[in-house]
């Protein structure tokens, strides 16, 4: 059963003193927040209201030092997630998001990834000189170098199967595990293709179906993550000096890690509820990631702290 408690205040203040108190100190796996974004829209007529400040470096520091204070209160393995915006001035781009995960590894946090939030329906500009803003940016960092990260409920099947290049195999015709593995025959096999010349017959080298047989998979049978046939997850000769490169390669079973590009398309907001009700579709894909976790939704104005657990 999903609880929560809403802390209404200043966040830096009531971040503040949750951090001051030893038993929240290193008590949750995720922050998540989307603060709003510098010079774009008020939310109400706090004079110190985030996204109003007089300069961008005064904005990114007041978001760092909030960000400072997430870090005392996430587990070693704990994770902080940003969406944020960037914002123009005479033409230019600022660079807040870039410049912010910058200013938070000098803080000590570790930039994991830097997601594109794709808007497939975004809004077109009107503006004569630059282009359409397609995409936001999803910060996610990190307190230490390992991060809790529950990827088996994210995996998602191969490009060519989800975009229908490749039929739906036959249930009987999909393998998803080695079987009988021949380790000798694959040292042969490594062995003959390592010392290929570029000017090497390809009568010379193995066939792609005898190094899938010497990998323990049926040549014929297919992937149940990218629908290939198993023939076609081999590389008999190197290009150039691709050596590292393996011979044999099999997607995982369960399916392919998501990539950093996530289309999510926006929605439209009516009456008095939030403007960004988008993003909590992010939200959610965030809480299947980092599932069974006590968690602090931030909203970053001087608003509101929620902790759900």
């Amino acid at each position: 059963m999903i609880s929560y408690q809403v802390l209404k205040g200043d966040c830096y203040e009531v971040l503040k003193r949750l951090s001051a108190d030893p038993e929240e100190r290193g008590k949750y796996r995720l922050v998540v927040t989307s603060p709003p974004y510098y010079g774009h829209r008020h939310y109400g007529k706090d004079p110190h209201e985030i996204g109003q400040e007089q300069t961008a470096e005064i904005f990114i520091k007041k978001l760092a030092d909030i960000f400072t204070i997430c870090k005392d209160l996430l587990t070693e393995d704990g994770s902080l997630w940003i969406v944020i915006g960037d914002t123009r001035r005479r033409f230019g781009k600022l660079l807040i998001p870039h410049r912010l995960a910058l200013k938070l590894v000098d803080r000590g946090y570790t930039i994991r990834e830097d997601i594109i939030w794709f808007k497939k329906n975004n809004v077109s500009s009107s503006a004569k000189d630059n282009f359409s803003q397609a995409y936001e940016l999803i910060l996610f960092l990190s307190k230490g170098e390992k991060s809790l990260a529950n990827m088996s409920s994210m995996r998602i099947r191969g490009n060519e199967a989800r975009e229908g290049r490749n039929k739906t195999p036959p249930r009987h015709m999909v393998q998803y595990e080695s079987i009988n593995r021949d380790k000798n025959r694959i040292e042969e096999i490594k062995e003959i293709i390592r010392n290929a010349k570029p000017d090497t017959n390809f009568n010379e080298l193995p066939t792609t179906g005898e190094i899938a047989r010497a990998y323990g998979y049926d040549p014929e049978k297919y992937c149940p993550t990218c629908y290939r046939k198993f023939k076609r997850h081999a590389t008999r000769k190197r290009i150039g000096d691709h050596k590292h490169y393996p011979i044999f390669a099999v997607c995982n079973p369960a399916g392919k890690n998501p990539g950093n590009v996530w289309d999510i398309s926006t929605k439209a907001h009516y009456g008095n509820e939030h403007f960004a009700i988008d993003k909590f579709n992010i939200f959610d894909i965030l809480k299947r990631f980092l599932r069974d976790i006590l968690f602090i939704l931030l909203f970053t104005l001087v608003i509101q702290v929620s902790i759900v657990s």
